[in-house]
């Protein structure tokens, strides 16, 4: 839909969250605004054609690959790294099915003149990673960030802060998402459901470094997708050790300290390996055998006298 904008004394101010929303609402602030299926539906770019030419298109290259393969013919690595895209946008394509697509405008939702002001809202700012980065280094020595719990946390934050957001880990809000009044990728559900978003995307990118195992014959590429295929399921483990002992406060130091640097170097070693694939697999374009020129029989999968 383009999210819930909330518009104070007729002007807008910022897009709001589920919770505020909900907030909001039940205490009297805002009305929630009456919006149809329809509505919603109208303004999206994308219909049922376009998606399912897309669907369709994606298909058409896995059905070609495993023809391929059926045939012996040889498989380049470009195609299998196109294959593992093309089996989670497929997948990505059946969950999004309904939703509706690049939808920019937001909704207005007018604050109460009775109401008192609103005060500090989540999409109003935005975290500089740099500016932290920066004061980090000018707070902690380096010494003290080798041996303490809190400057360690504290560097591989900052460090890998984009990735755990993409990960679920943290909520992070671009500053053109905010200079555009549109709803962050994670849509609010960071902090409420930042376990599931893990799991997701843990999820995926195992499925992503499984389906990359498929060029096992070649050695360095095999030890780059095994490297994304376990990363994120150590970061996985991780951040659930931390979510128990958050809860039951059992674990001595030295394991969260651990744990902490186990998902540090998860992250960093998923980040390299996914370089490192990009790169090889442009390489290898170098060394092609003749055979991957050979196009599919397709007459062969006819029965025929």
């Amino acid at each position: 839909m383009g999210g819930f904008i909330l518009c104070v004394d007729g002007r807008p101010r910022v897009t709001l969250t589920p919770d505020e929303l909900l907030h909001f609402s039940r205490d009297g602030f805002v009305d929630i605004p009456d919006i149809a299926r329809a509505d919603i539906e109208d303004r999206s770019k994308g219909d049922i054609l376009s998606k399912g030419i897309a669907i369709l298109q994606l298909i058409w290259f896995v059905v070609q690959l495993a023809a391929r393969y059926i045939q012996n013919l040889p498989i380049t690595l470009l195609e299998v790294d196109t294959l593992s895209v093309a089996v989670m946008t497929c997948i990505t394509y059946g969950w999004w099915w309904k939703k509706p697509k690049d939808v920019g405008r937001p909704h207005p939702v007018h604050w109460k003149a009775t109401a008192p002001s609103p005060g500090d809202l989540d999409y109003e700012y935005v975290i500089n990673i740099i500016a932290s980065v920066i004061l980090t280094f000018l707070h902690y020595r380096i010494a003290d960030a080798m041996f303490t719990a809190n400057g360690l946390c504290s560097y591989s934050y900052y460090l890998f802060y984009p990735f755990l957001s993409l990960m679920g880990l943290e909520p992070i809000i671009s500053p053109a998402a905010v200079r555009a009044r549109r709803v962050p990728s994670l849509g609010g559900y960071a902090e409420t459901r930042g376990g599931i978003i893990l799991l997701i995307g843990c999820m995926s990118g195992t499925l992503f470094g499984a389906i990359h195992c498929l060029g096992w014959n070649d050695p360095l590429w095999l030890e780059l997708s095994l490297a994304v295929l376990f990363a994120p399921v150590s970061i996985l483990l991780s951040y659930t050790y931390e979510s128990l002992d958050s809860h039951l406060g059992c674990l001595p130091s030295i394991i969260k300290i651990f744990f902490r640097i186990t998902m540090a170097v998860s992250c960093a070693m998923y980040i390299i390996a996914r370089i490192g694939l990009i790169a090889y697999m442009l390489a290898s374009l170098q060394w092609l055998s003749p055979g991957v020129y050979d196009t599919v029989a397709w007459t062969k999968f006819i029965p025929h006298y």
